[in-house]
């Protein structure tokens, strides 16, 4: 955190959320944490940056899904999808959000299916309480 602070969270956690970088948000908690200081601008920083990315993940996702390489299989799926949504709604975006698929994997399929931009809005709001979840238990891991 000394070397390149907030921006370097910030840059970090946007790129391995939008992109799947291989080095997740939580790397950033944990160097928060082992730094001693306070926890909540760093705290703050990767989830802005997480909710960024997540919403770049969407948007370019949903220009892939116009490519011919990506519509025609795409439609051959979308009726489960669709089918989905319209029996669990919103539900399917809260399980979705608690499993363990990666948050940037959740952001490009919802922007390849084109998923409403309300449910997208849930999903991307269900974060923030996974991110504070990760967060207390490396800091409940760091001070055993």
């Amino acid at each position: 955190m000394q070397r390149f602070g907030l921006a370097g969270m910030f840059v970090g956690t946007y790129l391995a959320d939008a992109f799947s970088f291989p080095i997740p948000p939580q790397f950033y908690m944990l160097t928060a944490i082992s730094s001693g200081g306070s926890q909540v601008a760093p705290m703050i920083t990767i989830s802005a940056a997480s909710l960024l990315a997540g919403c770049t993940g969407y948007r370019l996702a949903g220009h892939l899904a116009r490519l011919r390489i990506f519509a025609a299989r795409l439609e051959r799926t979308r009726p489960r999808i669709d089918r989905l949504f319209d029996r669990y709604g919103y539900w399917a975006i809260a399980v979705g959000s608690l499993s363990p698929i990666p948050f940037s994997m959740l952001c490009y399929m919802s922007g390849l299916y084109r998923i409403p931009p309300r449910y997208f809005f849930l999903m991307v709001l269900f974060r923030v309480p996974r991110l504070l979840v990760f967060y207390a238990l490396i800091r409940l891991g760091w001070s055993q």
